[in-house]
């Protein structure tokens, strides 16, 4: 705090940049303001921040699944539910080192029943083999439930959305990957829809 001659700035009052300027009975007084620092950085707060980091960048490489996984045409509302639904999974150690256990990734989400859905990676072929079973006929489950494969390639970051078949009959697909995917860097996944694609089952993790 200083007190000045008010000769030069008379009647001066209110703030300019970081400093206050004010009338303290008869005397002029101008306070500098306190700095608040508003980016802190506690351990928790940067954890927090590599956990999204993480999470983000794995959400940009599911887009093309997020629509049809959480039942919305708007990529804002799939990016909230992929963020909400993953971003507990990624583990951060004191030294910020990050993990995520890529499987366990939820890429839909609703009440429909899980289905039936394995896969196989064909290296020499270079294609991934979708094969499904029909399932009996219960609530959350409908017999012409469309079912989905996903595919994410680790290194490059890129996923591609399959439709398989549905739910009532079991089945067998071939899909090929795609030339610059490498064949040893798959994730697998598959998850159901209803069959107007307003409701989910949750993500089945299959191979990785």
């Amino acid at each position: 705090m200083a007190i000045f001659d008010p000769t030069i700035f008379q009647g001066l009052s209110g703030s300019v940049g970081n400093v206050t300027a004010y009338k303290l009975g008869d005397k002029h007084v101008a306070r500098g303001k306190a700095i608040v620092i508003k980016d802190a950085k506690t351990l928790a707060q940067l954890k927090q921040r590599e956990r999204m980091r993480v999470v983000t960048a794995l959400r940009r490489g599911f887009i093309v699944v997020l629509e049809a996984g959480y039942c919305s045409a708007s990529r804002k509302v799939c990016s909230n539910c992929f963020v909400r639904d993953n971003i507990g999974k990624v583990e951060v150690d004191d030294e910020l080192n990050t993990t995520v256990d890529l499987l366990s990734l939820s890429l839909s989400g609703g009440e429909l029943g899980m289905p039936r859905i394995g896969a196989e990676v064909e290296a020499g072929e270079r294609q991934v083999v979708f094969r499904w079973e029909s399932q009996p006929l219960m609530p959350r489950m409908e017999k012409d439930d469309r079912l989905f494969g996903a595919v994410f390639e680790r290194v490059l970051r890129r996923s591609r959305l399959v439709e398989l078949g549905t739910r009532g009959e079991c089945g067998e697909l071939a899909w090929m990957l795609p030339e610059e995917w490498d064949v040893g860097q798959l994730v697998v996944y598959g998850f159901a829809t209803s069959a107007n694609g307003k409701r989910a089952s949750g993500t089945l993790g299959i191979l990785g």
